[in-house]
């Protein structure tokens, strides 16, 4: 049984997380505080919360029902009350959403928009624990008032307030403080930072209200539920656990976050890096533009290597035209020569051709005359018959001519070629006096621009400091570690204290388990067969033999389970003296969703019957008017808007 286990007390605590980290106590403490985890031992003492009055005043607008609002519901006490109605829309959700208001200084929603200038002050009176207070809204529009506490007949103002977030802030210290209950903090990332997102009163109240169709058994924030289940059932250590969960979430996503911030700063520095190359490479053009002195030199000392060169080919070159001018003369005397011969030996041969053709009859001088005889003599001697001179033969006249034309064009070759020789000498002449020129001028120009200031310089300066500023932005930063050590204590802490409430959690939970299924099943889910809550608030169950949750039944099923779970909680946490729920509920229209008349009629006597088991409990329940109603509430706690009467 859970009164067999042995309270943890924190220094056990403490030293077991030290063990198990390897760290000294005082490590793990530092560590803790640091971020914010507080082992402090919470008694959890129940304190009951009775509205005992309610009043407003007002003004309604609009063509419904308008005129001066001024509504008081006195003498309240513990038990089951019914607010009701024979039509719908006549004030019943704002009856409650005005109490929430005075519960926690917070206009919901339980208040419509339209409402808004509706209520000019607003007074609740409660007790807890017996101790009278209320609280008085003078400006109910700028939400202004204070917080009393009533001794007999004397008022003694505990605080004040001005505005909605004062109000707030004054109700939220006020019960947190009296119940034992302490701000529940998560860290969730928002963006480019994380939030720390503080959980109290208002959230903690929402234990106190029961919706028409609940999405949650517990609250109304299904991540937190669980947390709040074991605030409310007094399950010690759960704050602690809470705090460990928070600065893990926190070193996580600021360690993200960090990563994150990085690596936008190594993108933002590699984007600078590259506009830093741009600028140096701009800066070494320009400057590769501007020649600098040494370079000068350089090119005056490669300039004037340039003029020596072409002049000394320039010098070669006439030598070598002295001697192709008398090599092409030669060869031009040759191919004269070449081409008489030729045309010699074709005349001549012509002329043989022609006086060998003649007949001569007498000679030339003398006028003899030759007979026929010496004719054909001198023809078989072959000798000539005007002068006896034996006749040579005269050869292969074609092979005579095609040697002479072969040597005309072996001469004309020479001839070519020396020409081509000299061509290529007065071009080579021509291109070593440009070269001489080009280099001269190039020298000269040089020569000035020695003589003048250096324009280099200051972009040589610019060069140095922009290669100087880009090694240094070439130098990675590194990895934020994000205090492994620390979320390793963290971790550790989060295992040693939840295992430490744990056997405590589980019997507790085991007892309200069965609870739920005795109210449930008297509530009108009758074919519930068990019911199994864990420690993460869901519920698991049986019905009709197979297995059901809670998130898969009807609306009617969900508001039913979830007051049969307020009301177990609250019932064990009472019998064990363990837990802080203050034994308020706040029930709006769960005959709204669709449950029928035999169900409803469960609902309502069992709400009845469960009232009068646990004496402090407070039930306000809002529904239409109906012989189930009017059967098990009485008259005396019935508000009740008659027809078409509005309840306020």
């Amino acid at each position: 049984m859970a009164d067999d286990v042995k309270p943890t007390d924190a220094t056990t605590l403490l030293t077991k997380i030290a063990e198990k980290a390897g760290r000294s106590v005082e490590d793990v403490r530092s560590i803790l505080a640091r971020h914010g985890v507080s082992y402090k031992p919470s008694i959890a003492v129940p304190k009951h919360l009775c509205i005992t009055s309610l009043a407003f005043t007002g003004e309604k607008r609009g063509e419904t029902a308008p005129g001066p609002v001024n509504f008081e519901w006195r003498d309240l006490s513990p038990g089951l009350r019914a607010i009701i109605s024979d039509r719908n829309f006549r004030g019943k959700t704002t009856l409650l959403g005005l109490m929430r208001w005075g519960l926690t200084g917070r206009r919901g929603k339980g208040i419509p928009t339209e409402f808004a200038e509706t209520f000019h002050t607003l007074t609740m009176a409660f007790t807890l624990d017996g101790q009278a207070y209320a609280v008085e809204v003078a400006d109910a529009i700028a939400q202004a008032g204070t917080l009393w506490r009533i001794e007999g007949g004397n008022r003694h103002a505990l605080d004040t307030f001005a505005s909605g977030e004062g109000f707030e802030a004054v109700m939220s210290g006020f019960f947190m403080g009296q119940l034992g209950l302490q701000m529940l903090v998560t860290h969730a990332d928002r963006g480019d930072k994380g939030v720390d997102q503080p959980h109290d009163w208002v959230w903690l109240s929402g234990a106190m209200v029961i919706e028409p169709a609940p999405e949650n058994l517990f609250g109304s924030y299904q991540a937190l539920g669980s947390r709040m289940m074991q605030m409310y059932l007094g399950v010690p250590w759960t704050n602690a656990v809470n705090d460990v969960q928070a600065a893990k979430t926190r070193i996580e996503i600021e360690a993200r976050q960090a990563a994150a911030e990085l690596e936008r700063t190594r993108d933002r520095r590699k984007t600078r890096i590259e506009e830093i190359d741009d600028e140096i490479a701009g800066l070494r053009r320009k400057l590769k533009g501007l020649p600098s002195a040494e370079g000068q030199r350089a090119d005056l000392a490669e300039a004037n290597r340039r003029f020596a060169e072409a002049q000394g080919r320039l010098r070669s070159a006439v030598r070598s035209m002295a001697v192709a001018s008398e090599d092409r003369e030669a060869a031009k005397l040759a191919y004269d020569a070449a081409r008489r011969d030729l045309r010699e030996f074709k005349e001549g041969r012509a002329a043989k051709t022609v006086f060998r053709s003649l007949d001569p009859v007498c000679c030339p001088r003398c006028d003899e005359v030759f007979d026929e005889e010496r004719k054909q003599a001198n023809h078989q001697d072959h000798t000539c018959v005007v002068c006896g001179t034996l006749e040579q033969p005269e050869g292969n006249p074609a092979q005579r001519e095609a040697g002479l034309k072969d040597a005309v064009a072996d001469a004309e070759a020479r001839l070519s070629s020396q020409d081509r020789r000299k061509a290529a000498l007065t071009e080579a002449m021509d291109a070593a006096r440009t070269d001489m020129r080009g280099a001269e001028a190039t020298a000269r120009s040089l020569e000035a621009a020695l003589a003048e200031p250096s324009s280099a310089y200051p972009l040589e300066l610019e060069l140095a400091r922009m290669e100087a500023r880009r090694e240094e932005l070439g130098v990675d930063e590194a990895q934020p570690s994000g205090d492994a050590d620390d979320q390793q204590v963290l971790k550790i802490a989060e295992k040693v204290t939840q295992a430490a409430f744990k056997p405590l959690q589980d019997e507790l939970l085991e007892e309200v388990s069965g609870l739920i299924k005795d109210y449930a099943v008297r509530f009108g889910v009758e074919s519930l067969e068990e019911a199994k809550l864990l420690g993460n608030t869901n519920l698991r169950m049986r019905k009709n033999g197979g297995t059901a949750w809670f998130g898969t039944q009807t609306d009617g099923e969900k508001a039913r389970l979830k007051i049969a779970a307020t009301l177990a909680i609250i019932k064990v946490a009472e019998r064990r003296g363990l837990g802080r729920h203050p034994g308020l509920l706040l029930i709006d229209s769960p005959g709204s969703n669709e449950i029928v008349d035999r169900d409803y009629s469960n609902l309502i006597a069992g709400l009845a019957e469960v009232a009068g088991e646990i004496p402090h409990l407070q039930v306000f329940v809002t529904a239409a008017s109906s012989e189930t109603i009017l059967g098990h509430v009485p008259r005396k706690r019935l508000l009740y808007a008659e027809g078409d009467k509005y309840l306020w």
